[in-house]
């Protein structure tokens, strides 16, 4: 079967939408695979999978704990992936939501401080992870997981959220933090949530002491796309 990924983006803003996109055709272009774009509400995408290897599903502004328009459609989805054996990886959002539907609800909690800027990643070895090191990752998120039980191997965490795991021993992944996002994309994503809460900066973390070892952080994304 030729390898085509379907990207399902759950933001809600077209910035970024247009952002979380652009991230991800770079990586797609890199590996030289095909690959479809699509927003909730997508009847003749979902009915129909057999052309696509691997899923995607985006971060958004929206919390996992709720219910949104597009919790059945994406539930749908996430379970034909796993019936049909095929690749599945979850960003920020899309790694709790896939956590919801693999696990139940309850593997859900709101942190009691948001994670916002730029943290070291404590990696275990796996594929997905191949030729990273020491990474320092982007955080952008107020929700986590825990107690995700026997399925699931917890295979990056740091000191305040599990930050990946893996599914059955299948190529089902949730990764919390953003590889997608460049480190333009990210400011002008510290930009609206400082814009939107007085005590962002009171939060804010910064591990990041040179921008080059965010190059590697694409591996994240191009590795799953090779699997």
């Amino acid at each position: 079967m030729m390898r085509k990924v379907l990207v399902y983006n759950c933001m809600e803003f077209p910035e970024k939408v247009r952002l979380f996109n652009e991230g991800i055709k770079k990586e797609v272009n890199a590996v030289g695979i095909d690959a479809d774009f699509v927003v909730p509400l997508c009847p003749e995408v979902i009915e129909n999978i057999d052309e696509y290897s691997h899923l995607i599903i985006s971060g958004s502004e929206a919390s996992a704990m709720d219910e949104s328009f597009w919790t059945l459609e994406l539930t749908d989805l996430i379970q034909k992936f796993v019936s049909a054996d095929k690749k599945i990886l979850g960003i920020c959002y899309g790694h709790q939501f896939l956590a919801r539907v693999l696990a139940g609800k309850s593997c859900l909690y709101k942190m009691p401080v948001a994670e916002y800027g730029y943290s070291k990643v404590n990696l275990k070895e796996n594929k997905l992870f191949e030729n990273i090191t020491n990474p320092v990752c982007l955080q952008l998120h107020h929700d986590a997981v825990s107690a995700l039980g026997d399925d699931f191997e917890i295979i990056a965490e740091n000191d305040t959220a599990v930050q990946g795991f893996q599914y059955d021993g299948k190529a089902i992944y949730g990764l919390q933090f953003h590889p997608e996002f460049d480190h333009e994309a990210a400011k002008y994503f510290f930009e609206v949530a400082a814009a939107q809460d007085p005590e962002f900066y009171g939060y804010f973390r910064n591990a990041l002491e040179d921008e080059q070892c965010l190059t590697q952080n694409r591996l994240f994304i191009q590795n799953f796309l090779r699997l």
